[in-house]
């Protein structure tokens, strides 16, 4: 597969993160240098910097006399993250409903009307793409960079979970409802409200991650 006209081990280690935080290697994949080598048409030596970059990051971990892999989930960790956001997207919400003007009102009720329309095709990848738009605008409107910025490299990480949804398909069940009601919130500017639902509607779906990572 070629590879983007940067310098090799940057590109290389592009396509690996994005290949590790899409899900594409399960955690615990080893990463074989002469594999990755092959595939990319580079030597070694750009596949190994790669590598240590990503090891920096904690995406790959190298064990003695075994070599790279993608790095596993600690129970640990999951629930650190989980607990993070909680907190943080709650607020980033009542901060949006301050923001939220007309347009990105407009917006957020386009995102919410294609999630339904998926929903009714049972298309669960297209609700999941939409779900995500639905609320990263939020997070985006909150204008706190530092928390916006914080939240989003949470999210990246979940991709690595795979997404709700394809775990948990039940969630769906409360989803665009409470999406609805979020709009309505934003609409009366309602800021407590908006935590509230906010907090209810994460934890909902993280207890479920919860349990199946058998962290509760």
């Amino acid at each position: 597969m070629p590879i983007s006209p940067m310098t090799k081990s940057a590109s290389v280690y592009q396509e690996l993160r994005r290949k590790i935080l899409e899900g594409e290697f399960d955690p615990g994949s080893h990463l074989i240098i002469k594999q990755i080598s092959a595939e990319y048409g580079v030597s070694d030596i750009p596949v190994r910097e790669a590598l240590k970059e990503l090891s920096a990051e904690g995406l790959v971990e190298t064990v003695p006399h075994v070599g790279s892999r993608v790095a596993s989930f600690s129970p640990k960790s999951i629930q650190d993250m989980l607990e993070m956001r909680e907190c943080l997207e709650p607020f980033a919400a009542e901060l949006a409903v301050e923001n939220a003007d007309p347009a990105v009102i407009a917006r957020l009720e386009k995102y919410h009307d294609d999630s339904l329309l998926a929903l009714g095709r049972k298309d669960i990848a297209k609700y999941g793409e939409m779900n995500k738009a639905f609320h990263r605008l939020i997070i985006e409107t909150s204008g706190n960079q530092i928390l916006i910025d914080t939240i989003f490299e949470m999210m990246e990480s979940e991709k690595r979970m795979r997404m709700v949804f394809q775990f948990f398909p039940e969630v769906l069940e409360d989803s665009p409802k409470e999406h609805a009601e979020m709009l309505s919130y934003i609409k009366d500017k309602n800021r407590q409200a908006m935590r509230e639902l906010m907090y209810l509607h994460k934890k909902r779906s993280f207890d479920k991650m919860r349990k199946y990572f058998k962290i509760l």
